[in-house]
């Protein structure tokens, strides 16, 4: 036992009461520091775990997400090929539509293999569709480059919206002028009629053909099939995988078309290139940083930087970082959505609103799957020169190659610079506004001073 120190207390060692509380009160204080570092060292702990865990849980949905999609994938792969296969048998006529502005890269050496090696003396006419969104010198060279191979037709399918009698201009390619080809009416319908009535005669066929229309998603193999029809006989979107089967359409007694899905060999969709051909569909994307990548490679970038109003940057992940904030695309926390932001620019891409378009090779060599025999039968059964002069009236009115890109500028007025609407004033310019105009102004120079704020508080959050 500890026997308390009868010892007297020294005036030195005794503690004024004042003293011994301050005492009391260091040492509280520096129990609840201590304290408060075990507590701060396993919270952080605790919230390491938890970032790990949630870490974790994420890549484990992602690679759910992604066999899913696959496996949806790859069965929709193969019930179109299914499908694919009846319009093979069935056709005496395969179109193979391909995008004006990359026909190479929406060219597939598997379905036009599988069509010759059919057996049955099918015959392939290339059909080079979407000629409105390309310059005529670059569908004058891509024609020349691929009637090497094939027959080839110069198209532009009706963008109209109504059900029935969809218009369809008679005035030559060659001959049409920028105005009809901006326009919603058909361009090159007749050439690719005279051209199946020429095969009929050359073939000496009486009675009615089938007509197969194959192709990658969103080429437009429906539009060019409601364009011949002069109806909306098939469903068409922007979105690839619109036609799930195959659909008959008969144009009259003499002509049966058959609509085929797209058809993809490929087995991966996180391929950019199917990506930006706009052979998946955005929303099913796991990653879509890399096609971005791919898009600013082939971009200028001052281009891009004025066309979203960002600065400059260095990376892909950095442009998105800044369009995101810029557009508003924001998570909790106020931290950028980059996935969100990346899918609007691949939306632009595929929506047209970032135009593109590739150059033919210099040099022209057959493919493996095409022989010169192949090449001169094929010629037998259409008649070229009237093939060439209904091209030439037309366009009158493997991966990416050498590409252009063009971004389509933001409307502009054409009125007058002096006669144009003034732009909203800031507050201290009211007084220099036209004293009718000064209420108005007033209301747009404070809506725009809130967006000013508003929008200084989100990038001063993040």
């Amino acid at each position: 036992m500890y026997k308390q120190s009868n010892k007297p207390v020294s005036p030195q060692n005794r503690l004024s009461p004042v003293c011994l509380q301050d005492l009391q009160e260091k040492q509280k204080l520096s129990r609840e520091r201590e304290m408060m570092k075990r507590r701060n060292l396993e919270s952080f702990q605790n919230d390491i775990l938890q970032r790990q865990r949630e870490f974790e849980r994420r890549e484990t949905e992602l690679q759910t997400l992604e066999k899913r999609v696959n496996f949806e994938n790859e069965n929709s792969r193969k019930a179109y090929y299914r499908e694919f296969k009846k319009v093979v048998e069935s056709s005496d006529v395969i179109l193979e539509i391909l995008d004006a502005r990359d026909p190479l890269g929406c060219r597939c050496p598997q379905v036009e293999q599988a069509i010759i090696q059919s057996g049955t003396n099918k015959k392939i006419v290339l059909v080079l569709n979407k000629i409105d969104l390309v310059s005529k010198e670059i569908v004058e060279k891509w024609i020349k480059f691929l009637r090497n191979e094939f027959p080839t037709v110069a198209f532009k399918a009706s963008t109209q919206q109504q059900n029935k009698n969809l218009k369809r201009s008679n005035v030559p390619v060659t001959q049409a002028p920028s105005e009809l080809l901006s326009s919603s009416a058909c361009v090159g319908a007749d050439c690719l009629m005279k051209l199946l009535g020429n095969y009929c005669r050359n073939m000496d066929i009486k009675t009615a053909i089938t007509v197969g229309v194959v192709g990658f998603p969103n080429v437009g193999k429906s539009s060019l099939i409601n364009s011949l029809k002069r109806a909306r006989a098939c469903s068409v979107g922007a979105t690839p995988g619109v036609t799930k089967c195959l659909q008959e359409v008969h144009l009259d007694k003499h002509i049966k078309l058959l609509d085929c899905p797209g058809i993809v060999m490929a087995t991966s969709t996180s391929d950019a290139a199917m990506i930006l051909r706009n052979c998946v569909k955005i929303e099913q994307l796991v990653d879509p940083l890399p096609p971005v990548e791919a898009i600013l490679q082939r971009c200028n970038k001052a281009q891009i930087m004025e066309h979203y109003g960002v600065p400059d940057f260095q990376t892909a992940r950095e442009f998105l970082l800044l369009l995101a904030r810029r557009q508003g695309k924001l998570r909790k926390g106020g931290l950028p959505d980059t996935d969100k932001a990346a899918k609007s620019v691949l939306m632009d891409w595929t929506g047209g609103r970032i135009s593109y378009f590739t150059h033919p090779p210099e040099t022209h060599t057959l493919p493996t799957h095409v022989s010169a025999e192949i090449v001169s039968e094929m010629g037998k059964a259409f008649d070229w020169d009237e093939l060439e002069k209904g091209n030439q009236e037309a366009l009158a009115g493997k991966e990416f190659g050498p590409m252009t890109v063009e971004i389509k500028a933001q409307k502009r007025t054409d009125v007058p610079v002096k006669e144009a609407a003034p732009k909203t004033p800031n507050l201290k310019d009211i007084l220099h506004v036209d004293p009718l105009q000064q209420g108005q102004a007033l209301l747009a120079a404070g809506k725009k001073r809130k967006k000013l704020q508003k929008r200084a508080g989100l990038y001063n959050s993040v």
